[in-house]
C-alpha cells in the first residue's frame, strides 16, 4: 500500500460491509520497519468464504480505493492451540 492512513480511513468506512458478508472481529498489525506494511488477522463466519468475499469485485474496487498496490496474500487459518499473556499477580 502507498498511504496507511488512507488504507486505515477505507479500512474502517467499510467495517460494516465486510461485517455483511461473515467478519467477526480483526486485529491490524503494522510493521515497525515500513508503516505501509499491514498485516490484518480476521475472524470469520464459519459459514461465509473470506477467500469469496476478498476476491469479489466490489471488495477489489474497494481496496483499489484504499490504495493497495497489489491483491493481498489470503491464507485461511484455523486455530488449533492460544495462549494468551499472563497479567503480573498484585
Amino acid at each position: 500500500m502507498k498511504d496507511f492512513e488512507k488504507w486505515n480511513s477505507t479500512f474502517h468506512n467499510n467495517e460494516s460491509y465486510r461485517t455483511e458478508h461473515g467478519e467477526r472481529g480483526y486485529q491490524v498489525f503494522q510493521s515497525v520497519d515500513d508503516p505501509n506494511e499491514v498485516v490484518v488477522l480476521f475472524e470469520w463466519d464459519e459459514n461465509k468464504d473470506p477467500r469469496a468475499f476478498f476476491e469479489s469485485e466490489e471488495m477489489r474496487e474497494i481496496m483499489t480505493e484504499a490504495g493497495l498496490t497489489g491483491p493481498p496474500d489470503i491464507t485461511v487459518l484455523e486455530l488449533v492451540d492460544q495462549k494468551s499473556a499472563q497479567q503480573p499477580s498484585a
